[in-house]
């Protein structure tokens, strides 16, 4: 259904994204001792197959109600993936690492703006909206999808906060996802390749610091959330 290689290291011009989870319940301590502020509430939705199978190879397809609304086409590798990238795959392509319980995996992201009030159900509805660069980017990762098996899946209640921009760590973001299976608090910030292990130490500090507690499971949230859902009885 599906196939794409990656690269066996992080290019070095991606700037990186460090995610640290929380203890879920500790939304309103973690405003109150980071002093976030910027509220916003949207919602997100995920699309793939009855048994996942766009996660299990690193393909996410995701979109996002609100304020900054947009359909997301993310390729990212999946763990254990050992396969080698084209070398032209993430040129032109907006590329960031992903830091999360001291792994980095890279990534790239082609995003299109969405404002309309009906949302997708399939795949064959989604494969309408993508635009020249998105489908350009599913073509360089070597990605061949059956968008007749996918579906939307997930439907999640998404608040945000952020700060102002702190020493060493610059802004930071906050953000609860709730939905029927569970709930996820993440904080996270974005910096320099070069910046990375010394801001990763910094927030890991800084929560210590503010008494707030980290999740037991140090995971990618997108994944986390597909993994919890029921899967789908056979349509007959």
């Amino acid at each position: 259904m599906l196939f794409f290689g990656w690269a066996s290291h992080a290019q070095d011009r991606c700037n990186v994204e460090i995610k640290i989870l929380l203890s879920p319940d500790e939304s309103q301590a973690a405003v109150a001792a980071l002093k976030l502020k910027k509220e916003k509430a949207g919602r997100v939705y995920f699309f793939d197959t009855s048994d996942l199978d766009l996660l299990a190879h690193g393909l996410i397809v995701r979109l996002r109600q609100g304020a900054d609304g947009d359909l997301t086409i993310k390729v990212r590798p999946s763990i254990g993936t050992t396969s080698v990238a084209p070398s032209n795959i993430g040129e032109g392509f907006d590329c960031e690492v992903d830091l999360i319980g001291g792994v980095r995996t890279p990534s790239y992201t082609v995003r299109s703006g969405y404002a309309a009030p009906h949302l997708p159900e399939t795949g064959s509805d989604v494969l309408k909206l993508l635009d020249a660069k998105q489908e350009k980017l599913l073509k360089q990762a070597h990605a061949s999808v059956d968008w007749g098996r996918v579906r939307r899946i997930a439907d999640i209640q998404a608040t945000t906060w952020q700060s102002k921009s702190q020493s060493g760590l610059g802004k930071l973001t906050l953000e609860l996802w709730e939905w029927p299976g569970g709930k996820i608090l993440e904080i996270s910030t974005k910096v320099g390749p070069d910046a990375a292990a010394s801001a990763y130490a910094e927030l890991q500090r800084l929560m210590k610091a503010k008494g707030l507690s980290l999740n037991a499971v140090q995971q990618a949230k997108t994944a986390m959330v597909l993994e919890s859902l029921e899967p789908a009885a056979p349509q007959k």
